[in-house]
């Protein structure tokens, strides 16, 4: 915060001067960032139009009065002088019939709004940022330069939730029906965040049309054939599922958030959240599959909020463990079921043939590589993975169309007005 010394010039100027007795350096500091509750904001620069006003004298006159450059006394009077002489501050609250705490404040004021960045941050917000997110995970993604910078750090958050203030962030409040990975993260800051970016993204969507089970059931046979489109075959099954009252949305991953999807209730509608775990093309669509399974069979208990994944060790959490693995379950053999990787695998080498066998079988090739990768051990198939890893196509365009980066963030209201009308409609 480069600016930041300049302010301290002025207060610590005034807090030494031997005119200034009574004068609060903290009550200050406490005045300046306390709420307004004047409708109509007072400025140096006003009060002091006033003034000439009430003298009947031009701003020459004043400067003569006041022995002050026509420069200096505009750079005051607009908060753009970075640095100055503190007693002619002194003068100019003589010359205002004002206190020099508030010619002080208002001087500051002026300051804050020429240059943002120099803002002082209270304490109780520094700390409400360092409790709520993890600064070190959004510096490794881009989305704050410095995690020292706590004026950034605010600003940035704000400007993507569209909040006035970070106090108005809140976790989500939504049960949610998790696509875990096999690990567990280290904290749920990141979970969070990750959520109420979906979260929001969703309710400025706010779809129109209403859920219906049976057209979802109807429409289940056309899913997997989009597989085999790489660049457009997910984004028309998201404008289909829209539909039928299912919001599917892309949100950015997080490190460590160990997520492949996410099912959540808005607005009595059941929404889907997808993400890049670990880059497998075939992993984006098992989560949907995953996900619409958990629409399907467990949407009355995740709409009222009873399912929600917990890691504490219960029967609950035995329940919704089983839950998951049929879930699992249940986007592998849809997708490419257990009998046909079998008969598969024994050509795995043979690129033309799997290529030939993924084809008639409507899904793309790289569902039969990755899948055999999780079948087989290193001990089994030691090329297993870096075949998967060959074969599997790049999504660079499903992220352009799709993702809100988080080193290239957009505030959410504008970041859907293009996707409201190429794909959300």
């Amino acid at each position: 915060m480069k600016y930041n010394m300049y302010i301290c010039d002025v207060l610590i100027h005034l807090k030494m001067d031997k005119n200034t007795e009574g004068f609060s350096f903290d009550q200050l500091l406490n005045d300046l960032y306390k709420p307004q509750n004047n409708p109509e904001k007072v400025t140096l620069n006003s009060l002091f139009e006033k003034r000439l006003d009430e003298l009947d004298i031009t701003k020459t006159d004043a400067q003569r009065i006041i022995d002050i450059e026509y420069r200096t006394l505009n750079g005051i009077l607009s908060g753009s002088q970075k640095r100055v002489d503190f007693l002619i501050l002194l003068k100019l609250a003589g010359f205002l019939k004002i206190s020099k705490q508030e010619v002080a404040t208002l001087y500051l004021e002026a300051m804050e709004e020429s240059f943002p960045e120099a803002r002082i941050l209270l304490s109780d917000k520094i700390e409400f940022i360092k409790n709520t997110f993890d600064l070190a995970t959004l510096k490794k993604v881009g989305f704050i330069k410095s995690i020292t910078d706590f004026v950034e750090i605010e600003n940035n958050i704000c400007e993507l939730f569209e909040l006035e203030d970070i106090f108005d962030y809140k976790s989500p409040s939504v049960e949610v029906a998790f696509s875990s990975g096999a690990i567990q993260p280290k904290n749920v800051q990141n979970r969070s965040m990750w959520l109420m970016q979906a979260e929001k993204t969703i309710k400025a969507l706010n779809n129109p049309y209403e859920y219906s089970r049976d057209s979802l059931i109807k429409y289940f046979s056309k899913i997997r054939w989009h597989s085999t489109d790489v660049n457009y075959g997910l984004i028309n099954v998201i404008k289909d599922l829209y539909k039928l009252g299912i919001t599917v949305v892309w949100q950015a991953s997080l490190p460590a958030i160990h997520l492949r999807g996410a099912t959540i209730p808005v607005n009595n509608k059941p929404c889907i959240i997808l993400t890049n775990y670990r880059g497998y093309y075939p992993t984006i669509w098992f989560a949907l599959l995953h996900e619409l399974y958990h629409v399907i069979f467990d949407w009355e208990d995740i709409k009222i909020g009873q399912y929600h994944f917990t890691e504490e060790e219960s029967e609950r959490q035995l329940s919704v463990r089983e839950k998951e693995q049929e879930a699992d379950n249940f986007a592998r053999e849809y997708l490419f079921s257990s009998e046909k990787l079998k008969h598969v695998q024994a050509y795995i080498d043979d690129y033309s043939y799997v290529d030939s066998f993924a084809k008639s079988n409507h899904v793309h090739k790289s569902f039969i590589y990755v899948f055999h990768a999780f079948n087989v051990t290193k001990n089994q198939d030691k090329f297993a993975w870096p075949r998967a890893n060959k074969y599997n196509p790049d999504i660079t365009s499903i992220l352009n169309h799709l993702e809100n980066s988080w080193d290239n963030y957009k505030p959410i209201s504008k970041f859907i007005k293009p996707l409201k009308l190429k794909i959300y409609n």
